[in-house]
């Protein structure tokens, strides 16, 4: 199949994807930006982290090249690793919910060419429900895992296990800042609508490629 197929159209699917990939180091650092303190600027970091990071999603199981960026970024930058966690989780949710939108209308409009079974459009009703249930609960935890309230639950006399764990709690509601700042969470939400609209054109120039 590769030996027909249409070589130009290849290279530029690998063009494509190499810019979505780009596009994703572009919203993070957005999101990013969020954080309570500006990051340290390590030059090129960003680019390093999410790089390694898909890398490791393709060479491991369970998307555990996500732990290696954060792991990456952490060190570097001088981030709690909670906290850049949840910046990551933070992304997911913004992609589901583009995702599962673009599917809404799809599958609520004449756009597709054949009606969608019933039990996909029920998966579909029930991953959008999860998604805002998801986002709701990220939105809570920022209010409630703010280092004020932690401090409120505690005292004095905590052990060293439990203000350790507090701390980690803390840094990880600090990375969802993102979620209490509608304007930068806006451009985050651009961002990914530009990334899902690049990645839909190099699947279409892939299929076309191979004369589907």
């Amino acid at each position: 199949a590769f030996s027909t197929a249409n070589q130009t159209a290849l290279l530029l699917t690998t063009a494509l994807h190499l810019l979505v990939l780009c596009l994703k180091v572009g919203r993070w650092k957005v999101v990013l930006s969020a954080l309570p303190a500006p990051p340290k600027q390590v030059p090129w970091l960003p680019f390093d982290a999410l790089f390694l990071g898909y890398f490791g999603n393709y060479a491991l199981p369970a998307k555990l090249g996500e732990l290696g960026r954060s792991l990456l970024y952490a060190r570097r930058s001088g981030r709690s690793l909670p906290e850049v966690l949840a910046t990551i989780l933070v992304e997911r949710f913004i992609d589901a919910l583009v995702l599962i939108s673009a599917f809404l209308i799809l599958a609520t409009t004449s756009l597709l060419p054949e009606r969608l079974p019933n039990w996909v459009q029920l998966s579909l009703y029930l991953a959008a429900a999860g998604t805002l249930a998801g986002l709701l609960a990220l939105f809570l935890a920022r209010r409630f895992l703010s280092a004020k309230n932690l401090r409120a639950t505690g005292s004095e006399q905590e052990s060293g296990l439990l203000r350790r764990v507090l701390q980690l709690l803390s840094r990880f509601g600090a990375g969802l800042a993102i979620l209490e700042r509608p304007r930068v969470a806006a451009r985050a939400l651009i961002w990914t609508l530009l990334i899902w609209a690049v990645e839909a054109l190099a699947v279409w120039i892939c299929l076309h490629a191979f004369g589907a």
